[in-house]
C-alpha cells in the first residue's frame, strides 16, 4: 500500500511532467510560429522585385535591397532548422530535466 506521503509525491511527479511536456509544446509551437512567418515573409520578398512594391513603399527611410531580405531569410531559415533539430533531438532531455524545474 502506498502511503498518502508517496501517494503525493507521485501526484506532483505526474503533474511536474505534464507542466514540461506543455512548455516543451509551446516552445514548439513558437518555433513553428516562426516557420511561417519566415514562409509569409518569403512569399512577400518575391514581390520586392516589382517597381510598383519600391515605389509604393518609398516613405523616409531606405529599403533593403531584394538580395539582402532573401539573404537575411536563408540565414533565418538556416538557424531556425538548426534549433529545430536540436530541439527534436534533445527533446528528451528538456522535458525531463530543464523543463521540470
Amino acid at each position: 500500500m502506498a502511503t498518502a506521503m508517496q501517494k503525493a509525491r507521485q501526484w506532483h511527479k505526474g503533474r511536474t511532467n505534464r507542466i514540461a511536456v506543455a512548455r516543451f509544446a509551446e516552445f514548439w509551437t513558437a518555433l513553428q510560429n516562426v516557420g511561417d512567418a519566415l514562409a509569409e515573409a518569403q512569399k512577400e520578398s518575391k514581390r520586392a522585385d516589382d517597381p510598383k512594391w519600391k515605389a509604393r513603399n518609398q516613405r523616409h527611410w531606405e529599403l533593403a535591397s531584394v538580395e539582402e531580405i532573401r539573404g537575411a531569410l536563408r540565414a533565418s531559415k538556416f538557424s531556425l532548422r538548426i534549433v529545430s533539430s536540436q530541439a527534436k533531438a534533445f527533446e528528451e532531455q528538456l522535458i525531463t530535466k530543464d523543463w521540470r524545474r
